[in-house]
């Protein structure tokens, strides 16, 4: 038997069994080891039985008479022997919380679409997921999102579960930036960059080759599907002391998306701050976010220009075309201004 390939995959057994394997593979007998190691018969019988943690005084002992297995093995087994056991008692208390009022509250099925665990699994996911340790303490945590809540604003539980699921993505969508220090000057100087981007119609590369940018400039960018009443556009945060943007894909066209993104960055350049959460809703009108949809249309077009053109009272689809090309971008965002300042019905110029 070989000692320290012993140990069991799932750590149902308790660490008492694998010593008697190894008492019996000696030929070593229970009176026989509590004479060697100076301990009760009694004692010996517990820790074989799972009753009493095996502790350190007592792998010390142990590897003194089964010389081939050091401490450290019987440790190691032992921790996540009690580790497998309090994660059974966890999931034996969670069949006990109300579970249909937690799944309903906190999206259970939206979330863990496709996974086949059960509620009181998915309950305890979700506690990772929002990192706390119970749900007695999301309100406490939480709490502070309502302060940036509209009257018709999203649910508390709906935004905290999507800017966890984005943070969850912020390594996985993202290179590694820890090198990388985050500067406002180099930000603004690429503003043009990005506005070029946006001029590539296929967003999934535009957005991708955005987010090799951001990465450039020590900004983090993560896309991550709406969570249902959460409401949100987009936020701006940190993460690791970087700046994150997240979006939520609420609006699919190429227009509203890159709308959406040069709104955040327009918060990252005049609001940031590395202890704040801004969260951009569908329709918020607070100073914040006005300065900030104010940013994303300088961003696209000349203001003036841009006021002057919709004074208009019609549209031809060739006029559309002439004042995009005259500002370097695609028609598309012109109609998607226009369609936003009631110019024109949300129904015309989607074709072109």
């Amino acid at each position: 038997m070989k000692g320290c390939d012993m140990m069991h995959e799932n750590f149902l057994v308790p660490t008492g069994s694998i010593i008697k394997e190894y008492l019996e593979e000696y030929g070593i007998t229970q009176k026989e080891l509590a004479e060697r190691i100076g301990s009760s018969e009694k004692h010996i019988s517990n820790v074989l039985k799972g009753n009493n943690r095996l502790t350190e005084e007592f792998a010390l002992k142990l590897e003194k008479v089964l010389t081939n297995v050091p401490a450290s093995y019987w440790l190691n087994y032992e921790a996540k022997y009690r580790e497998q056991l309090a994660r059974e008692e966890e999931l034996s208390r969670a069949q006990n919380w109300d579970l249909r009022e937690l799944a309903k509250r906190f999206r259970f099925k939206e979330v863990f679409k496709g996974l086949d665990i059960s509620l009181a699994e998915q309950a305890i996911e979700m506690l990772k997921l929002l990192k706390i340790s119970d749900y007695g303490s999301f309100d406490s945590v939480y709490g502070k999102l309502a302060v940036d809540f509209m009257e018709d604003g999203g649910e508390k539980e709906a935004i905290a579960i999507w800017l966890s699921m984005c943070e969850a993505e912020v390594e996985i969508q993202n290179d590694e930036i820890d090198d990388v220090t985050y500067k406002e000057t180099n930000l603004r100087q690429n503003l043009r960059k990005f506005k070029l981007l946006a001029c590539n119609n296929k967003t999934d590369s535009s957005i991708n080759s955005c987010r090799k940018l951001c990465n450039k400039l020590g900004i983090y960018l993560v896309f991550c599907e709406p969570i249902t009443n959460s409401k949100v556009r987009g936020a701006l945060t940190s993460y690791k002391g970087h700046p994150a943007i997240y979006l939520s894909g609420r609006f699919k066209s190429h227009a509203h998306t890159w709308f959406a993104l040069a709104h955040e960055i327009g918060h990252l350049l005049l609001h940031y701050s590395k202890t704040d959460v801004i969260l951009s809703y569908e329709e918020d009108d607070g100073s914040k976010e006005q300065q900030a949809n104010q940013f994303a249309r300088d961003f696209f077009v000349d203001a003036a220009q841009y006021a002057e053109f919709s004074k208009k009272t019609k549209y031809t689809a060739d006029e559309i075309r002439k004042f995009a090309k005259g500002q370097s971008i695609l028609p598309e965002f012109v109609v998607a201004m226009l369609q936003h300042d009631k110019k024109i019905e949300y129904n015309q110029f989607n074709h072109i």
